[in-house]
């Protein structure tokens, strides 16, 4: 059985600047793709032999940390397939996207999305190399392939400034923002487009459940700029700030969960830094899945009262749909459990202000299933298999929560 591992972080850092170094936008126009369909098709070959290839590696995925496991891997997978049918745009660029994108947080697997505040390398580092690591036993793809889909996946975390990291091996090291814009200003699309297909399930009725999973233990989380500390009972509270109130008194950030919801629905617009290259049917999923999350976050703000059985259906409907549908594992099981109990000890005000958005939640979720079957169920058969992830992405996307 192999086992991947970066061996030091010191040696994994080189690999990345070496990275850094090898990759030229420039050379993007040599990809050997034709057309759209063509990119299409061929990402997702390259995507299932990549996935098969996992099967040699001591890797366990049903563990990886809840909010960004099998269940998050499908969705980049669904909404990449998505995404790359219908817009228009060059297929060379297409096909790096659509592979960077599906793949993008498979450094997960390696690196905890939330150990990061004392490391360089991270998540999307890991993955980006273990990814090239995996693409050299497809000899069908050239050097400038690997490199470019490694690229993308480790651009994928969108730095905007430099910071300085201590490392645990005791080094301090200066992580730099991506290249983004060629030298004539234009932007890198695979960078973009891989970031766009994580952007999608950072919004919308899925990332609910996606970063409630994330809260059975302390951590640190990051808001673009800096690291901050999330503890449950405050991040629980609904209040809904501006983001420059969202401090205390020492200036540190302490971010509600309401908040969080907020800050992501705001920043998807083409005046945001994450967003202001959006154009075509981007667009259209961006704009649908931020309606949604906006009245999600919006739920918390309404006062309600539920009953105790009211309260009780509500809590176990939710508990099904974090563990059939956001992230369908036994981790998943065992942490929507854990949440369930801590959050039985919050106050009755936060809990039935949450329970109004779990319902909303579930609504909207409904309609974003129905939505993304019906452009599945387009598809070629072939796009359906995301194996050893699941058999059928349509189990994955489907409402199980009424079950």
């Amino acid at each position: 059985m192999k086992i991947y591992n970066l061996k030091s972080e010191a040696a994994a850092w080189e690999e990345v600047q070496r990275l850094r170094r090898d990759f030229n936008p420039e050379l993007l126009k040599d990809i050997r793709i034709n057309s759209g369909e063509e990119a299409v098709e061929r990402a997702t070959e390259v995507i299932q032999r990549l996935l098969t290839d996992l099967k040699d590696y001591n890797l366990n995925f049903p563990q990886i940390s809840p909010g960004h496991g099998s269940g998050h891997l499908t969705r980049d997978f669904v909404n990449a397939g998505i995404l790359f049918r219908n817009l228009e745009t060059d297929p060379r660029d297409a096909f790096v996207g659509f592979v960077g994108g599906s793949l993008h947080d498979i450094g997960c697997v390696i690196i905890s999305r939330y150990e990061e505040s004392t490391r360089a390398v991270r998540h999307a580092e890991a993955g980006a190399l273990f990814t090239r690591h995996l693409l050299e036993n497809q000899k069908d793809l050239s050097d400038l392939e690997r490199t470019a889909i490694a690229y993308s996946i480790a651009a994928h975390t969108h730095y905007r400034g430099e910071s300085e990291v201590k490392c645990d091996d005791g080094e301090t090291r200066i992580v730099k923002p991506y290249m983004e814009l060629d030298k004539n200003g234009k932007p890198v699309w695979p960078v973009w487009f891989t970031r766009w297909v994580d952007r999608l399930d950072c919004n919308g009725p899925a990332y609910l459940g996606r970063h409630y999973l994330t809260l059975a233990e302390e951590h640190k989380d990051f808001d673009g700029l800096t690291h901050f500390d999330v503890r449950f009972a405050h991040h629980m509270t609904p209040l809904l700030r501006h983001f420059k109130d969202q401090v205390d008194d020492k200036g540190v950030r302490n971010q509600t969960m309401s908040e969080h919801m907020k800050m992501f629905a705001d920043s998807q617009t083409n005046e945001s830094p994450y967003g202001k290259h959006d154009y075509g049917f981007m667009v259209q999923l961006r704009d649908g899945s931020k309606d949604m999350l906006n009245r999600i976050v919006y739920a918390t703000q309404v006062p309600t009262i539920f009953s105790p059985e009211r309260e009780r259906e509500i809590r176990e409907v939710w508990r099904k749909f974090l563990y059939g549908n956001v992230e369908p594992s036994m981790l998943g099981s065992v942490t929507s459990g854990t949440l369930d109990g801590m959050f039985g000890e919050l106050e009755d005000k936060t809990r039935h202000a949450w329970c109004s958005a779990f319902l909303t939640t579930i609504y909207e979720y409904s309609r974003w299933a129905e939505e993304r079957l019906k452009y599945i169920e387009r598809q070629d058969s072939r796009s359906y298999s995301f194996k050893p992830i699941t058999d059928d992405v349509r189990e994955v996307i489907k409402p199980r929560y009424w079950e």
